[in-house]
């Protein structure tokens, strides 16, 4: 299946692995690093105007790509990536060390570029696929995207502290790497449509037509429920475990909650790691459907479990539930979104897509919020219900599809 993909995909795997793969070795440590240098009251404002400027900059960088091709917009911002890793090893370094000049590359670099040129990465993932690949596809990217995590942890958490300039210098070696394979591999087979007398600056005109679009709204909704799930993990369940999870035995050893915490993520990453191509194979007799539903609920129990024990072999046995209903499902969610989007249009629903992180997010922040209000039983209904929803949407946007397309979703060959 490997060979059969397009060049262009391949590419866009690989441009993805090593883009995450910087992202995860310097965001999550440049957060501290800042909270050091200009403290916590300060950061944290900063953090969110980030966030809030990510999102924005995505819906420009939909409208760019569907105007003017992927290449391009990937190329510039690739580009702008590299000057901004220059940038911020030398403000990084002994001889300026400037934590000022650092966050302004910083927040340049990591939500304006970043943003700006994902909705054409996932839009390359659409224009250069078959239907029939597009469960490997998407189960070979988020595979890889977890490898990239993992190795970019480790890098991140070994080099980050002592070697920080070497670290950005290396960040931008491979930020140049991606350039070149944009500028000389990767072919633009998409082709916008002219757009008489339009500005580009009028953003609206086409993301009014995607959210009218009332299955996209119902794929996002339901994408929003099932993300809040895998969120809690940093959010209520980390505040949980930590505040009741004390001296749980491990053999010879006494485990706290955030060291069970710790070994519940790693367990997951392993999980994925070792099952997520493997499982792919085993399960393409079953259809797609049965697939979807099966994975949001065993999500869905896992993480219900998860709030009611203080028992280590069964928190360990409901991670191992929810992570294969995450290999079971996030493919196939992957997958539907083609069916639902039009073609000239994509990179900007893809942006709008991006908001299903930004939605889960937010009901993480609110059921911190609510920690001492809300019991780890009803907490556990909560995330039931959440599956329960989720399915809802789901069968409902099959329906409609199935109206307009009378073909059921196709088995992974």
């Amino acid at each position: 299946m490997f060979q059969s993909l397009h060049p262009n995909l391949k590419i866009r795997l690989g441009l993805n692995f090593f883009q995450k793969l910087t992202q995860t070795a310097i965001f999550p440590f440049l957060t501290i690093y800042f909270v050091r240098q200009f403290g916590a009251t300060e950061t944290g404002p900063l953090i969110v105007l980030t966030m809030i400027a990510s999102f924005i900059t995505s819906l420009y960088g939909g409208l760019l790509s569907d105007r003017y091709g992927r290449k391009r917009v990937l190329f510039i911002g690739e580009m702008l990536r590299f000057v901004c890793f220059i940038g911020m090893a030398i403000a990084g370094s002994h001889v300026i060390d400037s934590a000022t000049l650092l966050f302004i590359f910083f927040f340049f670099f990591s939500n304006l570029l970043s943003s700006a040129i994902t909705p054409a990465n996932e839009a390359i993932l659409i224009d250069d696929s078959r239907p029939e690949q597009r469960k490997y596809l998407y189960t070979l990217s988020y595979w890889l995207m977890n490898g990239s995590i993992v190795i970019g942890s480790l890098i991140g958490g070994f080099f980050f502290e002592q070697h920080l300039f070497y670290l950005l210098v290396s960040a931008a070696i491979l930020s140049f790497g991606c350039v070149f394979l944009i500028s000389f591999k990767l072919e633009d087979n998409y082709k916008p449509l002219p757009r008489k007398g339009q500005k580009t600056t009028n953003v609206w005109t086409g993301y009014q037509t995607v959210m009218r679009n009332q299955l996209f709204l119902k794929y996002l909704i339901a994408g929003i429920l099932t993300l809040s799930l895998e969120l809690q993990l940093t959010h209520y369940l980390a505040i949980h475990f930590a505040e009741t999870l004390h001296a749980v035995p491990f053999f010879h050893f006494s485990l706290d909650g955030t060291k069970i915490l710790g070994l519940l993520r790693a367990e997951n990453t392993i999980l994925v790691l070792l099952l997520g191509l493997v499982l792919m194979r085993w399960t393409q007799s079953i259809s797609e459907r049965a697939l979807l539903y099966t994975g949001v609920t065993l999500f869905s129990l896992g993480f219900a479990i998860l709030p009611v024990s203080n028992d280590f072999s069964m928190l360990v046995l409901a991670t191992a539930c929810f992570t294969f209903g995450e290999l079971l499902y996030v493919p196939i969610h992957q997958t539907m979104l083609a069916r639902l989007i039009e073609d000239h249009l994509r990179s900007q629903y893809l942006a709008v897509n991006g908001f299903r992180y930004r939605g889960a997010l937010l009901i993480g922040a609110i059921s911190v919020s609510t920690y001492n209000v809300v019991s780890p039983g009803w907490m556990a209904i909560t995330y039931i219900c959440f599956g329960i929803l989720a399915i809802f949407f789901y069968r409902s946007i099959l329906k409609e599809l199935d109206k307009c397309q009378p073909l059921e979703l196709k088995k992974a060959s």
